[in-house]
């Protein structure tokens, strides 16, 4: 399985959704592509990104802690 091609207005929205997260300290859903598979992940955004970021770091209730890699966010949705 190939790793989906995001246009510029999708990163734009996937980087804009997880400021927004972190800053209304809202619970998010993250599609990301790692291994030639996807994953998902519920959590909160734990650091706020900036520019020049390329990693976003998350963790859930489970006090499960990640760091997923921008370019490998696929898809961000608010829960």
């Amino acid at each position: 399985m190939e790793k989906p091609v995001l246009d510029l207005d999708q990163l734009e929205y996937n980087g804009s959704m997880i400021y927004d997260a972190y800053k209304q300290g809202a619970k998010v859903n993250i599609k990301y592509f790692k291994d030639d598979n996807f994953h998902e992940i519920t959590c909160y955004i734990d650091k706020p990104m900036n520019i020049w970021d390329m990693v976003v770091r998350c963790s859930n209730d489970e006090d499960r802690e990640i760091d997923i890699p921008f370019n490998w966010i696929v898809q961000v949705i608010k829960v």
